[in-house]
């Protein structure tokens, strides 16, 4: 097994001259973050073939003529280097030299495999080349404020509580645990008595600009702050959770220049350590699910943090182990969203293991109600996914239903690179199944590669649905929490004047409650009618966010009507527009005289 010599790690990148314009150009911070999302053996092996060599991987240099591999890759360092030629460098080095390119294209190329932004704003010496570091800097004070406040006289309630859920003082140090204040403007408060714009804190997504133009008010207020780390440990994001059963449970950070959602794994930066020495990554889905587990010396998990498993998120785990261990409680097992996450880690050449937990526990309650040691037993029992996935779809499906088991299983068996274990899956399946496995190598050979998962019995909803209107969800939102709005909505606007229909269905069953006689609508309930819509759900828990953090409900209700009027004639006159565009190229004179008629109407007519 090679070393790297420690100046080999010191990288160049590129030429001086090249490398002193495009870094002016792109902060570290933003280089840092990619690097951060690939993974070097993923981006060369996509030009060359790779092959396994212990820890690390060879290759043929592509870089100069030879017989014997001596092009090593090193996933724990994220480098390369031959030791023929002295080539060697990073994956950006790397796409430069391959395809004789600059560092700006280079970039560029794997920002977008990444997922990340580049800004087009970012000039040498400008604002907005450091608008990153300052993002970082923000957070990091922010999340001192939070932190502090919670260990302060003020913060005794929140702390309380989590000391009655068994974090301890070294535990809360460690993850910088913290609590926002009830007021609506302490941390703006805070950061500007340090000089800082109001307008980074709304870029950092710390406060939100407030409909009555008084300025902008804290986003996160009564709620432990959970600070989110990237995987080199600065905080680029936060979670922040009630204290009691009210709804949204927890609200983020949205996305900004230095947090995506899709490309963070929560506790990772504490975990990579963990994960390496135990070969192993074990996923979960929330903050606490790390956290508590953490403290009791489970020291290599991750979380998801509430979404499905990205590919992004995979190649992020593949630096440090190339095992994973999913962790499902007993109500979330073999959700299809779960499925698909276990295809992802196929995908990307990983070997997945699936552990379940028993019924009414999830990771934080399990290490705390059960002996040390238990949870790795969990773990250990782990079942691979063949047995896993078949066993959920013959539960859901039914055992006589082999073509639907057959539609499921080998788009996954196909994603296996191993030819070995590939046939071992199809033996299995076929003796599981009671077929032949001659019939089911020639079923897979039909299954393409861009294979579109199914495992919803329902038709997928339209992805339209999901974008709503800022102003449709917000009365929404108002309406659900207030009968005395919903009812003044109702009179201001017809059931027609809404454009999504998501958001129109979930306005039918509130009417009908409200007049059924019911006083107030418990969120709780309302959200569990439309479990198996993912259009009206997420448009449900968006608009009660919405609604959460508004200050004057009477006005933005105002406003939100006007807006949603406003809207609508705009999207009448865009219509209307193209029609006309239409007739004139069509030389239909009758229409076109109708059509500027409708047009002068509409422009006439003030919104109220």
């Amino acid at each position: 097994m090679f070393r790297f010599q420690e100046d080999k790690e010191k990288v160049i990148v590129g030429t001086c001259a090249d490398n002193e314009n495009a870094m002016g150009m792109i902060p570290q911070e933003i280089i840092d973050q990619i690097l951060d999302r690939i993974d070097i053996v993923e981006v060369i092996s996509g030009y060359i073939p790779v092959k396994k060599a212990g820890r690390n991987f060879k290759a043929n240099c592509p870089f100069h003529d030879e017989k014997t591999p001596s092009f090593v890759i090193s996933p724990d360092k994220q480098i390369y280097h031959c030791f023929g030629c002295s080539a060697g460098g990073n994956a950006i080095r790397f796409i430069m030299e391959y395809e004789n390119t600059g560092f700006r294209e280079a970039i560029e190329g794997l920002a977008a495999r990444a997922g990340v932004k580049i800004p087009d704003d970012r000039k040498p010496g400008g604002e907005g080349a450091s608008i990153a570091s300052k993002l970082y800097d923000i957070n990091k004070l922010a999340a001192d404020f939070y932190h502090n406040y919670l260990r302060s006289d003020k913060g005794k309630r929140a702390l309380d509580y989590l000391k009655k859920r068994g974090f301890n003082s070294e535990t809360l140090s460690k993850f910088k645990v913290g609590f926002a204040p009830e007021a609506w403007d302490s941390l703006r408060k805070h950061c500007e008595g340090k000089k800082i714009p109001v307008e980074l804190l709304r870029k950092a997504g710390l406060t939100i600009l407030s409909e009555k133009g008084k300025g902008d008010y804290d986003r996160f207020r009564n709620r432990i702050i959970f600070p989110i780390f990237n995987e080199r440990g600065h905080v680029v994001g936060f979670g922040g959770r009630v204290l009691d059963d009210s709804l949204p449970k927890y609200i983020n950070t949205p996305e900004t220049i230095i947090y995506s959602k899709s490309n963070v794994l929560y506790g990772l930066n504490f975990s990579k350590i963990g994960i390496r020495e135990k070969s192993c990554a074990v996923i979960v889905e929330g903050y606490m699910d790390v956290v508590m587990p953490f403290q009791y010396d489970v020291t290599n998990l991750v979380a998801t943090s509430g979404t499905a498993l990205t590919p992004g998120q995979v190649s992020m785990l593949k630096k440090y182990t190339g095992t994973a261990v999913m962790v499902f409680d007993s109500d979330q097992a073999g959700e299809s969203a779960s499925l698909r996450g276990l295809d992802v880690l196929i995908e990307k050449g990983m070997n997945v293991k699936i552990a379940t937990l028993p019924k009414g526990e999830d990771p934080d309650s399990f290490v705390r109600n059960n002996e040390p040691g238990a949870f790795y037993g969990v773990i250990d029992n782990a079942k691979g996914l063949f047995e896993y996935k078949l066993d959920v779809l013959i539960q859901r499906l039914g055992e006589r239903n082999i073509g639907g088991i057959v539609d499921e299983m080998l788009p996954t068996i196909t994603k296996v690179d191993n030819a070995v274990v590939q046939s071992d899956y199809l033996r299995r399946l076929a003796e599981r199944l009671g077929v032949h496995e001659a019939s089911l190598r020639h079923e897979m050979g039909k299954v393409k590669p861009d294979y579109s998962y199914h495992y919803e019995t329902e038709e997928k909803p339209d992805k339209k649905s999901y974008n709503y209107k800022n102003s449709e969800l917000h009365l929404l939102g108002l309406a659900v929490l207030d009968k005395k709005l919903f009812l003044r909505m109702r009179e201001e606007l017809a059931p027609g004047e809404f454009q999504d229909s998501s958001i129109k269905k979930i306005i039918d069953v509130v009417g009908e409650l409200f007049d059924k006689g019911e006083d107030r609508i418990n969120p709780g309930k309302l959200l569990s009618r439309f479990q198996q819509d993912e259009p009206a759900r997420e448009a449900l828990v968006k608009a009660l966010a919405k609604a959460e953090i508004t200050q004057d409900p009477g006005k933005a209700l105002i406003d939100c009507i006007f807006c949603v009027r406003k809207e609508n004639k705009e999207d009448k006159l865009k219509g209307l527009t193209l029609r006309l565009k239409k007739a004139q190229e069509s030389s239909d004179d009758a229409e076109v005289k109708k059509l500027l008629v409708e047009i002068n109407k509409l422009h006439k007519e003030k919104v109220v």
